[in-house]
């Protein structure tokens, strides 16, 4: 296994545990945090579940041998930036959360950046 695999391959565990875990145990908590973000009581379930599919869809295509590597880094470095705007702007107690989800978010950027920029071309492999 190269090296680039483990780290496509822990960013693939990491968005499927983070589509799947909060809607197997935490649907209340989740709920609630999207309704003091300033989502509508009628809009939370759809954004909530829409946002954990997504989540699942990214963590399957780390796990494939998927055609265009970089698009995914991009889309999902956009996706880690736009969750952790609107928390940082709506939920700024995250900031001095004990366990620091939005800290975590600077390093996950960080490697989505690079994995993501090692590709001039959309067919270079993700793990050279």
């Amino acid at each position: 296994m190269k090296r680039l695999d483990v780290l496509r391959f822990s960013l693939g565990f990491l968005w499927l545990w983070s589509g799947v875990q909060p809607a197997l145990t935490a649907a209340d908590v989740s709920l609630d945090l999207l309704g003091r973000t300033g989502i509508a009581t009628e809009w939370q379930a759809a954004a909530f579940y829409t946002s954990s599919a997504l989540d699942v869809f990214f963590g399957i295509l780390c796990f494939t041998k998927f055609r265009n590597y970089r698009f995914l880094w991009l889309a999902q470095f956009a996706v880690v930036l736009g969750y952790s705007v609107i928390v940082a702007c709506r939920l700024p107690e995250m900031w001095l959360h004990p366990f620091a989800p939005l800290v975590k978010n600077v390093p996950i950027l960080a490697a989505l950046w690079v994995l993501g920029s090692r590709h001039e071309r959309a067919d270079v492999p993700a793990a050279q």
